[in-house]
């Protein structure tokens, strides 16, 4: 399932929202809070993991996003958020100040979308594994590792 609208392109697939942001836009946290009423209003029956892409050509990429992103609102129907940002300094500032907050949700700033999104897919394993939807832990005999 997807949607688009003129502040980020939204895709649903294999239990992750992946929020692709507009380029050229201001991300501030009035935008922040219209994207995450779109994710929520457009799939409501989402209950997974949000991926945010922040592209390089960004106008402002305010920190208070961020923080918004760890509250119990935008934590509604989310498992994890990883948010990719475009510079790795970026990244590990963020990094390091959100280390020390605790959010609702696990939630995580990466520089690489393929990283962010191995992170999401263990988190999302680790919910089904703690609902008893998933046994990631099955019994091996001795015998059987030959």
């Amino acid at each position: 399932m997807t949607f688009s609208s003129e502040r980020a392109n939204y895709a649903w697939a294999g239990g992750m929202c992946t929020v692709d942001h507009a380029p050229r836009h201001i991300l501030d946290e009035s935008t922040a809070r219209r994207i995450e009423e779109e994710r929520q209003r457009e799939c409501p029956a989402h209950e997974g993991t949000v991926l945010h892409l922040v592209p390089k050509d960004i106008d402002m990429f305010d920190q208070e996003v961020l923080s918004f992103w760890m509250t119990a609102e935008a934590s509604a129907n989310a498992v994890a958020r990883a948010v990719v940002v475009p510079s790795g300094l970026t990244a590990l500032r963020h990094h390091i100040r959100w280390v020390f907050f605790s959010s609702d949700i696990p939630f995580r700033v990466f520089r690489n979308p393929q990283v962010a999104k191995g992170w999401l897919i263990d988190c999302w394993l680790q919910h089904q594994e703690d609902l008893g939807l998933v046994d990631t832990h099955e019994d091996v005999e001795p015998s059987s590792l030959g």
